[in-house]
């Protein structure tokens, strides 16, 4: 009897991943917005960003909902799902989860509950949110352009809907002989927002005018003192900079280049996970680490 439950549980559960796979397969475009129904400022804690970031690392096409759309969408929201994070979290612990919903504000999938016990807000956000993610990884997304609504308001204020075909889709121009950069595009700065509590505004004022009156660094090369290497230089490369330390010169790390100047996607040759990397105005490095942010001092 168990046995049979058992496995009729595990049946319901994979036609419902198989089902919800082939569904978002359909779409072409995830819209994260900047600023979640929970949160008190723009991208508080970088959430927005890394929700964006995540998407593209399970192989999605991403856009911020304040940024130019591709003609395509702009034509059709209806190619776009809208990405939400709902946050239920309590006194002991960090809840969320993750919606999404088509043009019509139906939701076509909800991800598993995320939970963290960390006390710090922004490492307890970040591992809930990595863990509700895991059902979106699962997905296993590849769009494949079956179900393509194009909506045609009439005079009748009815909808008609109109099945494209992926040829008829604008096509996606390969660009070779451009090393792979990782898929984070344009996240926004770390500075602190100005929407925030008037405690981490006063506890943050005096360290940002400091910042800001000191000059500027504009380029990322140079060199740096890294913990284990020692003195180690950053220097353009192709498409890419390359991060070279130890007697060796043994390159451990490459950078790629973002749409913001001062903000990187670091690649460590030791782990397969990207990070995000800051030049700040010192010229230092300021690395995104699961333990807060490492700072690697530019040698003058």
């Amino acid at each position: 009897m168990n046995k049979t439950f058992s496995i009729s549980l595990f049946l319901i559960f994979s036609f419902s991943i198989l089902f919800a796979q082939k569904n978002i397969n359909s779409y072409k475009y995830i819209l994260v917005p900047k600023q979640f129904e929970f949160q008190k400022s723009t991208d508080q804690y970088q959430l927005n960003s890394l929700t964006k970031f995540l998407f593209e690392k399970s192989g999605f096409t991403v856009l911020f909902t304040d940024e130019n759309f591709p003609a395509d969408l702009a034509a059709n929201s209806c190619l776009g799902l809208k990405a939400k994070v709902n946050n239920d979290s309590g006194l002991f612990s960090t809840k969320m989860n993750v919606e999404l919903s088509d043009c019509y504000n139906q939701v076509v999938f909800s991800s598993k509950e995320g939970r963290s016990k960390v006390k710090d807000y922004k490492t307890a956000y970040h591992e809930a949110l990595r863990i509700a993610f895991d059902d979106i990884e699962n997905l296993k997304y590849d769009y494949d352009g079956s179900v393509l609504a194009n909506e045609k308001i009439n005079e009748g204020n009815k909808v008609e809907i109109e099945k494209l075909t992926a040829k008829e889709m604008t096509p996606v121009i390969e660009v070779k002989g451009v090393p792979e950069v990782p898929k984070v595009k344009e996240t926004p700065s770390m500075a602190i927002s100005k929407k925030i509590d008037k405690k981490e505004a006063k506890e943050e004022k005096t360290e940002t005018v400091k910042s800001y009156v000191k000059p500027v660094v504009n380029s990322i090369e140079g060199k740096y003192f890294v913990d284990k290497w020692g003195e180690c230089i950053i220097s353009q490369i192709e498409g890419y900079y390359s991060f070279v330390g130890g007697d060796e010169k043994f390159e451990f790390a490459v950078i790629y280049k973002t749409s913001m100047p001062t903000l990187f996607i670091i690649k460590w040759a030791a782990f397969k996970q990207p990070r995000l990397l800051e030049l700040d105005l010192q010229g230092n490095l300021k690395v995104e680490d699961e333990n807060g942010n490492k700072i690697y001092k530019r040698v003058q």
